[in-house]
């Protein structure tokens, strides 16, 4: 399982067979089909394990003292997490038809639900701007933002302080377009 995220992180669907990952992992191939039926069923129990631990990691992520504290540290988590957040992302577009249209949109029903967080705190202290598309919708935005960003840079993310100079204009460009005023929104 460890072997067969990031090779699926790093080539989609297409370029993932059983095959690739027992040659990754050292495990025989018979040995992967003794526990998987096929790589969709692999796959799926991957992308629960992931998913699961995604979440409980972002439910450590802390209320800072400013909503513009809390977007950067949402965006840090991101690319601190960034195998693991391409990997559901990726099979999210490939499974898509699988999950339940909402009339939310087309992210995982979880996957921005931290940046709505943010923006509603920050609303409610009037550090930012309520927008006429609402926050769960400016959340979207803001999480396939982001997302984009990620995949841009993986396989080779920023670390240290290239990290950081990534994040800071993201961050500001956010903050900025967060904090406008509703009439200059239109």
């Amino acid at each position: 399982m460890n072997a067969a995220k990031p090779l699926f992180a790093i080539s989609g669907y297409e370029g993932f067979s059983m095959r690739t990952l027992a040659d990754a992992s050292g495990v025989g191939l018979s040995s992967i089909y003794h526990f998987f039926s096929d790589k969709d069923a692999l796959l799926r129990d991957l992308f629960n394990a992931v998913n699961k631990e995604l979440g409980v990691k972002r439910s450590k992520l802390t209320a800072d003292d400013t909503a513009s504290q809390m977007l950067y540290d949402r965006i840090l988590f991101q690319f601190e997490n960034i195998e693991d957040v391409i990997f559901v992302l990726k099979y999210y577009l490939h499974f898509r038809p699988d999950f339940l249209k909402l009339d939310s949109g087309y992210l995982p029903t979880k996957g921005y639900l931290h940046i709505e967080e943010v923006l509603e705190i920050g609303v409610a202290s009037g550090e930012l701007a309520t927008t006429p598309s609402g926050i769960a919708s400016d959340a979207k935005v803001i999480a396939h933002a982001v997302n984009g960003f990620l995949l841009e840079y993986y396989p080779n993310p920023p670390i240290g302080e290239e990290l950081h100079d990534v994040i800071k204009p993201i961050h500001l460009f956010l903050m900025r377009s967060l904090q406008a005023k509703e009439g200059n929104m239109k």
